[in-house]
């Protein structure tokens, strides 16, 4: 504050600026001093024929204002924490900022704690070509939706999982950022396991496989359909690309005996040996007559094959006491 013969000013020290004046009339006299109640604040200011008195409230109020068009934006934070509408539009002026200064992965972090409209911020990327800027502001704000709000996020993981599946595919074809690759194989596997995304990657699961058939990306359709416990598909996908050890061995882990009666006729003919003992190490847990098709599926000339349905046969008989003919 300062004490001028005919009024008092307040001027702020951050900017130097006059935030308020106040004029007195010369009935009063020539202001002469001006003292502070250190107890309750309270300033009183005299002339010789009058007494004054200011209270001052919420001083600090606008000063998060200044911090902001200053660009200190930590320290505008600091001085609206209670106050949501203040700090919403401080983080809308740091995002912009930001992005203005091409910091887009800041900038995106920024926006997704604002409330400015999903629509616009999206597409403010989309048009700077910032992808990854992009899927991190989506990221953000699905982590701040509401489970019960499925649509929308239906809507961010499928978008968020076109993104990667584009962004995956683009590193892969480059040798150089192989590394680059991995990281982003990674970040989009963990994305797949997020504990927050399972009940709506379950949900929409024909959807999300449509998406990896349509990039071609057979590892991740085979490592989706694994976290979706959905070995059927794992399996068919070994068998159609002739990979029959490896579909054995997903059914021996999962144990699934509907499984093995049903892809037993087609594993029998590539690799019978592994099979009998796979059905061997299930036990009395495979009932023998579901495995008939599987035992007779065989050519003339497959001895293999033979041996090994008589050797499980054998087994049925001496070992699980099976009677049934």
């Amino acid at each position: 504050l300062l004490l001028l013969p005919d009024r008092i000013k307040a001027i702020c020290i951050l900017n130097g600026q006059v935030v308020f004046e106040d004029i007195f009339t010369e009935k009063f006299g020539p202001l002469k001093k001006m003292l502070k109640d250190p107890n309750i604040g309270q300033i009183w200011i005299h002339t010789e024929r009058a007494v004054f008195r200011y209270h001052v409230e919420r001083e600090p109020r606008d000063v998060w204002k200044m911090y902001m068009s200053m660009g200190k934006f930590d320290l505008a934070k600091e001085f609206c924490r209670d106050r949501p509408e203040c700090m919403d539009t401080v983080l809308a002026n740091e995002a912009e900022h930001c992005f203005q200064s091409k910091k887009y992965i800041e900038s995106a972090k920024c926006y997704a704690l604002t409330q400015k409209y999903f629509e616009e911020v999206a597409l403010k990327f989309i048009e700077a070509k910032q992808e990854e800027a992009l899927m991190e502001y989506l990221q953000k704000k699905l982590s701040n939706l509401k489970s019960s709000e499925k649509i929308q996020v239906t809507l961010l993981t499928t978008w968020l999982t076109e993104l990667y599946l584009n962004h995956l595919g683009i590193l892969e074809s480059d040798a150089p950022k192989r590394s680059l690759y991995l990281n982003a194989r990674d970040d989009f596997r963990s994305f797949l396991n997020s504990p927050k995304n399972k009940e709506c990657l379950f949900n929409n699961r024909a959807s999300i496989h449509d998406l990896l058939a349509s990039h071609g990306d057979t590892d991740h359709m085979v490592y989706f359909a694994v976290l979706m416990q959905d070995y059927e598909r794992v399996v068919a996908h070994h068998c159609q690309h002739d990979d029959y050890n490896e579909a054995l061995n997903v059914l021996s882990k999962y144990k699934d005996e509907k499984l093995f009666y049903k892809f037993s006729p087609v594993l029998m003919q590539h690799i019978p040996a592994k099979v009998v003992d796979a059905w061997i190490s299930m036990g009395k847990k495979l009932d023998p007559k579901n495995l008939i098709p599987a035992l007779v599926n065989y050519s003339q000339s497959a001895g293999t094959q033979i041996n090994e349905a008589i050797r499980y046969m054998e087994y049925c008989v001496y070992k699980m006491k099976e009677t049934e003919q």
